[in-house]
C-alpha cells in the first residue's frame, strides 16, 4: 500500500496542477523605476504661484500571483506585481485616484515588466511587450525651477500620450527613472516642481 501511495503521489500532484513554481523578479533596470524612495520619505513641491504641496512615500507593495502554484491553470511562474505610491497632502484626483502611483507587472523572467502610471487620475496605461518601455512614452529634457536638469524625463500629458479620469486636476507629469516624480501640472496652469 505504501508503495502504491508513493507511486500515485506525483501523479495526483500533476493532475491537480500542483508543482514547483518560479517566482518572477524585476530586473535591476525595471526595479530602478520604483526604488528611488524610502517609505515615509517626504517630498516637497513648490508651484509657479507660490503654493507648496508635500507628498509622502508609501511602503512599496509587492506580491506574487499564482501563490498556490497551479501549474495547469496559471503556468509555472509566479508573476510579480509592484506598486509605488506617493500620497499627496492635496488630493488632485478625488476619491477614485488620490495618489500618484507607478505599477509594474511582470509575468515571466524573459518578458519586460509592463508599466501602468496613475498620477491622481492622469493615466498612461500599458507598455510595449517587446521593449517594456511605456506606450507612447515621450522622453523630454526637463529643467526644474531650481536649475536641476533631467535629460531623459518621461512626460505624460493629457491628449498627447495620456488621459485623465473625471475629477482629476492633473494634466501633465514628469517622471525620471532615477529621481522619480519631478513635476506635475494642473488644469488651471499651476505647475509644481520638486524642491
Amino acid at each position: 500500500m505504501l508503495k502504491l501511495l508513493s507511486f500515485l503521489s506525483p501523479l495526483l500532484a500533476a493532475a491537480t496542477g500542483c508543482g514547483d513554481c518560479t517566482p518572477v523578479n524585476l530586473t535591476p533596470d525595471e526595479r530602478a523605476w520604483i526604488s528611488m524612495y524610502r517609505p515615509g520619505q517626504q517630498l516637497t513641491f513648490r508651484s509657479n504661484r507660490g503654493s507648496t504641496n508635500r507628498m509622502t512615500v508609501e511602503p512599496l507593495k509587492e506580491f506574487h500571483d499564482n501563490q498556490n502554484c497551479n501549474v495547469l491553470e496559471s503556468g509555472r511562474f509566479q508573476p510579480i506585481r509592484s506598486t509605488l505610491a506617493l500620497t499627496s497632502a492635496t488630493n488632485y484626483g478625488g476619491e477614485q485616484s488620490p495618489s500618484f502611483s507607478l505599477y509594474l507587472y511582470k509575468t515571466t523572467p524573459d518578458r519586460p515588466a509592463q508599466f501602468n502610471w496613475n498620477f491622481a487620475g492622469l493615466i498612461l496605461k500599458g507598455s510595449d511587450l517587446k521593449t517594456g518601455k511605456p506606450y507612447n512614452a515621450i522622453t523630454q529634457p526637463l529643467t526644474l525651477a531650481n536649475g536641476r536638469s533631467f535629460p531623459n524625463a518621461q512626460l505624460l500629458r493629457d491628449g498627447q500620450n495620456a488621459m485623465y479620469m473625471r475629477g482629476s486636476q492633473i494634466r501633465a507629469a514628469y517622471w525620471d527613472q532615477k529621481a522619480g516624480l519631478l513635476r506635475y501640472e494642473l488644469a488651471n496652469g499651476e505647475v509644481f516642481d520638486l524642491q
